[in-house]
């Protein structure tokens, strides 16, 4: 199956969403552990950035060019 053009320009959307999406819980984490937050909220926190970074890494082997001889 060949990916056309607009499918790679999207995934690659997709990439950088995600990318801020965990840029920005990554901040939302650091503000929270300065502040003192309650151990639950740390740990949604991080369950979230979690299955983020597994959504990027999907996204990724998505988008990422095909070998031309891959078998």
């Amino acid at each position: 199956m060949t990916r056309t053009f607009s499918e790679r320009r999207d995934g690659r959307r997709a990439v950088a969403g995600l990318i801020r999406e965990i840029q920005q819980l990554t901040a939302e984490r650091r503000r929270l552990m300065a502040l003192g937050a309650e151990r639950y909220e740390l740990e949604s926190n991080e369950r979230t950035l979690d299955e983020l970074r597994w959504l990027l890494a999907d996204a990724a082997r998505r988008t990422a060019p095909q070998p031309a001889n891959a078998a």
